[in-house]
């Protein structure tokens, strides 16, 4: 039962081009990071070869090639913001079909005039909710290798597949963290439009509000995940910065950079705490997720208005 109600979301999802839409938008977003990552490199690669050629018409030498200094994957960095930024939004509103349209149409009334566990249906909705996010997220994934391979002229190594594949698992369980909020929205709100605003407040809490409180940034400096506070100096964020460990957003951009080796040097041991979380605050979730779905009246459907 609980493949059966994965792969009926997924067909649905699929139906009314909510997948397509993701996909694609996920893909194209990751097709601009390596675009402006290539562009950077070749930049940086003709201000270079330039220089040499002046500085060798001087007979001095040149220093090496600031791109050869630069992380393999640094072409990359901008996945670190268009993740939080993009992603999570897309997988807040798959998480928020996946239930909610079972809501307007009836059909979890219908569903549950049969012999299905409310456990299996949170299971299997979860399932299909994290079968739509790998699968975005493979592509993503795809493509990324294809950009490191038209900037670099090579295919990366093992070491930075194996990075790109941590840096992808952990995207997954952000982007599943927002998903599962909007599930939840939708379980708790009565009307659709309520829950989706619910779940995009959240979204901008997560995303912009907590990293300025607990870390003094301003909205537009929070989108950089490798700068510094700049108002830790002041009391109150000397007080609230104490709670930057709770900061997701801030956890998932520093580990990414980690895992991409494009930030300040941490520890593996570091950057595994950095996801805890995260990991953390998604199981609560999804065990919220199956108490509201125990305790929730589907005789009546959830209005639009």
């Amino acid at each position: 039962m609980i493949v059966t109600i994965a792969a009926h979301q997924v067909q649905s999802l699929r139906r009314r081009r909510v997948l397509a839409v993701f996909l694609g938008l996920v893909v194209a977003m990751t097709a601009l990071a390596g675009a402006i990552g290539w562009s950077s490199h070749r930049t940086i690669v003709r201000v270079y070869n330039e220089a040499v050629t002046l500085l060798a018409a001087e007979g001095k030498t040149a220093p090496p090639n600031p791109f050869e200094l630069k992380p393999s994957l640094s072409l990359l960095s901008n996945m670190v913001i268009y993740i939080p930024l993009i992603g999570a939004l897309l997988a807040m509103i798959v998480g928020h079909l996946s239930v909610a349209d079972d809501e307007s149409s009836g059909l979890g009334r219908l569903i549950f005039s049969r012999r299905v566990s409310r456990s299996s249906y949170v299971a299997g909705k979860l399932a299909g909710t994290a079968v739509v996010i790998a699968t975005v997220l493979a592509a993503s994934l795809a493509v990324s290798v294809i950009a490191l391979l038209v900037a670099n002229g090579s295919l990366p190594g093992e070491g930075d597949l194996a990075r790109l594949a941590g840096f992808y698992g952990l995207s997954w369980l952000y982007l599943m963290l927002f998903a599962v909020i909007g599930m939840v929205t939708v379980l708790v709100m009565s009307r659709r439009s309520l829950a989706l605003l619910s779940a995009l407040g959240i979204w901008l809490v997560i995303t912009f509000v907590v990293p300025q409180v607990t870390s003094g940034l301003r909205p537009t400096t929070s989108l950089n995940p490798i700068s510094d506070p700049a108002g830790t100096s002041e009391a109150f964020f000397r007080v609230t910065n104490r709670a930057r460990p709770f900061s997701i957003s801030e956890q998932y951009k520093t580990a990414g950079t980690q895992i991409l080796q494009i930030g300040i040097g941490d520890t593996t041991a570091e950057t595994l705490l950095r996801v805890l979380p995260i990991a953390g605050l998604l199981v609560c979730l999804a065990f919220l997720t199956a108490w509201l779905v125990g305790h929730h009246d589907y005789s009546r459907s959830t209005s639009d208005g």
